[in-house]
């Protein structure tokens, strides 16, 4: 029963554009809540709302739209590297690296056995996980705010540049996004109704997100911050204490929270503890400087300094109308609370974090996007109807660019895979110059994996490494003097030559699109 000084039960009810709080309505008498028949068409209800399916509806539009264009890139190949290998293989690798990608590296090994490894495939989960996503923010929006925000919410999330990138992108970061609006929706859910049913399910989706991206659970401290700000403005519960949303005792909120967070801890600890033993595979990350500012601007609202102002000014405005919403209720919430911590704080501790040690990369705050689309979203729904369809309008011509540049066709290694599938003969061969052998073989097989691998040692299935391990020099030219042709595309500043067997000369030379050598070398007589 929620303690509101009256002895009546309450059922939360659709929150209000307008006040920006959560109605209560008396509920029937001898009832704590409506019957199950009424909650499951009001259910249906929601879920057949358009302004609710408008957003995920478009984004899974845009995350299709030349979702096979780009070529793989290097992370990617990784991906398709892991889940090439049986199961046993695949978990003898995390032993050794990317544990804390170890939950979606299995969630796509089953989508691998079914679909394969094309770009299609691998990428497609994370396009629904972007979809999802939508799906959530638009609830969340509405929930906070009005069916119009809602709307915008989902609409404005669809439309973001860098939504669509790792929406493209068969890596973890658009699922811990999905997972992220998860755990704040049910956040919003539980400080409404804080049963426990509520916290174990937030509780569940806190620990989808650490254990499909560990820096995801920066959450944790958005969060803190989001139920602190309840407090502010909240009339007294029945006896004396502040109340939280719904008028429930804020000390019964926090200490549910408290206790979810700490069982969360646990059950993360052993990604936290993979990720601690295998933190040298981020060591590369260089020490941020401000220029990073612009590239996290650039990653949280658009490619664009134009499109980034605009969208800016939207989410000033959606956060200042919030805000001022929730003041004006008794029992309210405000969507500020919830949206511009979840957008500040984790960039701003990896960041400060970073100053010690680096941990700040730009894709690992990814899950900081729908706080972007809820912000604008309730600014966009701020604008009368008119002026708020124009501004989304504006808003996407403003993406228009770099939507587009995302979906240039060809390019990378898919290229040159398509090149050597062309121009191979058969019993040509290849060799990498490098101590280890990117998996490219895997990832376009069509064109690397017809030719004979000279090079290679051990498989990363057999190493349980991401990358195979080559030969020793000496058995490499051994090697070759059994072919009379050998391909080598070259990926760092190392010299091909010293990697050739003596009567090897370079036949020629091809630059696809001007930039990635393609080198022919062919044996003398």
């Amino acid at each position: 029963m929620t303690r509101t000084g009256r002895s009546m039960p309450t059922v939360v009810t659709e929150a209000t554009h307008e006040s920006g709080v959560i109605k209560s309505a008396p509920a029937a008498p001898g009832r704590g809540r409506p019957p199950r028949v009424g909650r499951l068409a009001a259910a249906c209800a929601r879920l057949s709302d358009w302004t609710l399916i408008a957003g995920p509806l478009v984004t899974l539009a845009v995350m299709l739209w030349g979702i096979g264009a780009r070529p793989y890139w290097g992370d990617e190949a990784d991906t398709v590297s892991a889940v090439s290998r049986s199961l046993p293989q695949l978990f003898r690798l995390l032993r050794h690296i990317d544990a804390v990608h170890g939950l979606y590296y299995v969630l796509l090994w089953a989508v691998a056995r079914l679909a394969g490894t094309g770009e299609l495939a691998t990428r497609l989960p994370s396009a629904a996980a972007m979809a999802a996503a939508a799906a959530g923010v638009a609830a969340i929006a509405r929930r906070l705010g009005s069916r119009r925000a809602g709307l915008y919410a989902g609409l404005m999330f669809a439309v973001l540049p860098t939504v669509t990138q790792q929406g493209h992108d068969a890596r973890p970061y658009a699922a811990v996004t999905a997972a992220a609006v998860l755990a704040s929706y049910l956040l919003v859910r539980a400080a409404q109704d804080p049963r426990w049913r509520w916290f174990a399910a937030y509780g569940i989706a806190l620990v989808l997100v650490g254990y499909l991206q560990l820096f995801g659970l920066l959450l944790l401290p958005a969060h803190a911050v989001t139920l602190a700000g309840l407090g502010h403005g909240r009339r007294a519960g029945g006896d004396g204490r502040p109340a939280g949303p719904g008028g429930r005792p804020r000390p019964l909120l926090l200490r549910r929270w408290l206790a979810t967070v700490a069982a969360v801890a646990l059950a993360a600890a052993p990604a936290a503890v993979m990720g601690w033993v295998q933190r040298a595979q981020i060591a590369w990350i260089p020490r941020p400087g401000w220029g990073d500012l612009g590239s996290l601007v650039a990653t949280l609202a658009a490619a664009s300094a134009p499109a980034a102002v605009v969208i800016g000014l939207l989410g000033v405005l959606g956060g200042f109308r919030a805000g001022a919403a929730a003041r004006a209720g008794a029992a309210g919430w405000g969507l500020t609370w919830l949206a511009l911590p979840w957008l500040v704080l984790p960039p701003l501790i990896l960041l400060a974090v970073s100053a010690i040690t680096p941990v700040y990369f730009g894709r690992y705050v990814t899950f900081c996007l729908p706080a972007v689309a809820l912000l604008a979203g309730t600014g966009l729904a701020a604008l009368r109807w008119p002026n708020g369809a124009g501004a989304l309008a504006l808003v996407v011509v403003l993406v228009a660019p770099a939507q587009l540049a995302m979906r240039a066709q060809g390019g990378g290694m898919q290229m040159v895979g398509q090149f050597l599938s062309v121009h191979r003969r058969p019993g040509d061969a290849i060799v990498y110059p490098e101590p280890s052998i990117p998996p490219w073989y895997l990832a376009y097989p069509e064109g690397f994996g017809q030719l004979r691998d000279l090079s290679m040692g051990r498989t990363p299935a057999a190493a349980g490494t991401l990358f195979g391990i080559a030969v020793s020099l000496p058995v490499l030219k051994r090697r070759e003097e059994s072919v009379r042709r050998i391909w080598i595309v070259p990926l760092t500043g190392r010299n091909p030559a010293a990697y050739l067997a003596p009567r090897f000369r370079l036949a020629h030379e091809w630059k696809l699109r001007g930039y990635q050598p393609v080198l022919l070398y062919t044996k003398t007589s």
